[in-house]
């Protein structure tokens, strides 16, 4: 879900569910079959007509395996070519 915050400014949610990835040694299936969410926000704020600085953060909601982790960003988005 993407909302128009103001001039230039946006903001985002996201939302992912995974699953799969079971194995087996010598025939014999193991319980290592993987699944999980994550969420997912960004916030994009106008720097001028030609930049942009995306703040991101996102974390796993639920997770099967260890795979869960949380992660954080700073995007510097520059726009290259014909003027907006």
């Amino acid at each position: 879900m993407t909302r128009q915050l103001g001039r230039g400014v946006w903001g985002a949610v996201s939302t992912t569910y995974y699953e799969g990835g079971r194995t087996a040694i010598n025939g014999v299936p193991r319980d290592d079959r993987i699944a999980g969410s994550r969420l997912g926000l960004t916030l994009s704020l106008p720097v001028d007509r030609w930049n942009s600085v995306k703040l991101t953060a996102n974390s796993g909601l639920y997770a099967r395996t260890g795979s869960d982790f949380v992660g954080v960003g700073v995007i510097w988005q520059h726009l290259w070519g014909a003027s907006p």
